[in-house]
This record gives C-alpha cells, structure tokens and sequence, in this order.
C-alpha cells in the first residue's frame, strides 16, 4: 500500500487521538515498518489492518465504521495532493466519473508499483450512479468514506447504499449513490 495512505492515517489518529495512542498503536502490532512512513514507498497493508483491528478493539468502534471515517478523513488529503489539476471540477458526480479515467491514470503514471482499485459506473438518473469497485484488497469502506470526503468539499448531500460486497462473497462492491442536493 502506498505511502501516503499510511501517513494520512498517522496523521488522523494523532490529530483525533494523540502522540501517544499512535505510539501505542505501533507498540502493540509492531509493523515492519516500525511506523515510520513516506509518502512515495510502498508497505505491507497488514501494517494498516493490524492497526484499525487494534484500534476497533480499544474504541469499540467497527472495523468498517473506523475504515470510512478513514476514508473520509483521507479525502481531503488527496484531493490537496492530487497530482492532476481538478480545481475545475465543479460537482460530485463529475468528481466521482473522472477518479478512474483522469485522476488514477496520473497516479499510476507517477507511482507505477502503486495498486489502485478500478471502478466502473452506470448512471440510473441524473440523481443516482452505480459505482462498481473491484481490489483486491477489498476497502470498500475506505471508498465509502472517500465519497462522503468528497462530497463535503463538493458541498453536497449524498446517500450510499452497498447492495453488494466483496466481504459477502461478490465479486466487485455496488455502490449506489444518490446525489440529495446542496447542504444548506
């Protein structure tokens, strides 16, 4: 898993939990890594699963709900990284369309060995698209959370439904997002 993933991730628990629940948390799953990350190298995602198991035990909180507040936390580091220029995106949907075709395409072109997810999509309506999400490392959780990111930066309200998942034995993850309007 890419670097920066990891480094986001630091930064979310020390800045919601503290210098010292993230040292316990190395402390306890004692990643190769030592916890020590950069953005561009690539590590062991069990370094990561190890730490949102610990963390779910400690908090009580769900591996998937800790996954999408994760993801939603990660968004907004992405989007401030992201290495094409989407400052000229102007809504969640069009957001949401270009993450296979514009933004993962420049991503791989810069991190080569970087492993990113897929998605395909289907428009029902002008308010609903279907998003498809295949990977192997099956976060669709971290995706989940991504598009909420997402649409707090887009200023929108929006509605996920995850009819099917990899975790449940299909083969890609549906996502059904309903596009609800502005936030008031």
């Amino acid at each position: 898993m890419q670097g920066s993933i990891y480094t986001a991730f630091s930064d979310m628990i020390v800045e919601q939990m503290g210098m010292e629940q993230w040292n316990e948390l190395i402390e306890q799953t004692k990643p190769p890594s030592h916890g020590i990350y950069t953005s561009g190298e690539q590590y062991q995602d069990s370094e990561l699963i190890n730490m949102v198991k610990a963390l779910s035990i400690k908090t009580g909180i769900e591996i998937d709900q800790l996954i999408e507040k994760f993801g939603r936390y990660l968004f907004k580091k992405l989007y401030d990284t992201s290495p094409v220029d989407i400052s000229t995106i102007d809504s969640l949907k069009s957001f949401l369309l270009a993450i296979d075709n514009l933004i993962h395409v420049e991503v791989k072109r810069l991190h080569p060995k970087a492993y990113l997810p897929t998605f395909e999509y289907e428009t029902v309506d002008d308010n609903t698209l279907i998003m498809y999400y295949s990977s192997k490392r099956k976060l669709c959780h971290v995706s989940i959370g991504l598009i909420f990111g997402a649409a707090d930066k887009f200023n929108e309200k929006v509605s996920i439904e995850h009819p099917e998942c990899m975790h449940h034995g299909a083969s890609r993850c549906k996502l059904v997002v309903t596009f609800e309007g502005q936030n008031e």
